[in-house]
């Protein structure tokens, strides 16, 4: 007796499904996160939106802080550059340039915009949020920038700085008109001019304080 053909999409899911399972929940958890709140982005909620179980949310993120955190991972690398390399020149103007670009580009979101403001209605109450918001800057900016600016200390390009403390105020910087923008209510961005223009303009003022002293180059 013949067995029947397996059916397709029996048996186990393909890499390719669980991922695009995995992209859902993200973006089922997002959207819920910026509509509701931290605090009211329960897994029941998101478990039903994505309709999936909360066991299943609790077994691949542990809970409500692991899920949240790959969200704020997922916001914080979108429209970063897919590889950095591609930013590492050797004039720290055009470099530094071009990083801030990248980075305007990610603060000038509408899920930039509301991550922040969650953070300061809901952060003195659930610190784990606000420490994941700030372990996803350091990690997917703060970090990979600090590295550009060793590699021009390295080659001699700029002064022997504090790398870490530049590339702290750098986004500082560059972040000040967002946080001010949700600080007073408003959601009005930069326009891509406004933008493109600020990150000329920080870039060159860090730049110039960061170039060697003459006759120590």
């Amino acid at each position: 007796m013949h067995q029947g053909k397996r059916r397709s999409g029996a048996g186990r899911p393909r890499a390719a499904e669980i991922e695009e399972r995995a992209e859902a929940l993200l973006e089922v958890a997002e959207q819920a996160l910026i509509e509701v709140g931290y605090e009211r982005a329960t897994l029941t909620l998101i478990a039903q939106r994505a309709s999936v179980s909360k066991k299943t949310i609790y077994a691949k993120y542990g809970g409500k802080p692991g899920l949240l955190r790959a969200v704020l991972d997922r916001i914080a690398d979108r429209n970063m550059a897919a590889d950095l390399r591609l930013l590492d020149r050797d004039n720290p103007v055009e470099g530094l340039y071009e990083w801030a670009r990248m980075i305007m580009r990610s603060t000038r979101t509408r899920a930039a915009h509301a991550v922040t403001a969650i953070s300061m209605r809901e952060g003195l109450r659930f610190p784990e949020f606000r420490d994941a918001m700030e372990e996803a800057r350091t990690l997917r900016q703060q970090t990979p920038l600090r590295s550009y600016l060793e590699r021009l200390r390295a080659r001699g390009l700029i002064r022997p700085v504090d790398c870490e403390e530049v590339a702290s105020m750098f986004l500082w910087i560059l972040s000040q008109d967002m946080v001010d923008a949700v600080s007073a209510g408003t959601v009005e961005p930069l326009t891509d001019e406004e933008a493109d223009a600020k990150a000329r303009r920080v870039a060159e003022l860090i730049a110039q304080g960061l170039m060697p002293k003459a006759g120590n180059a």
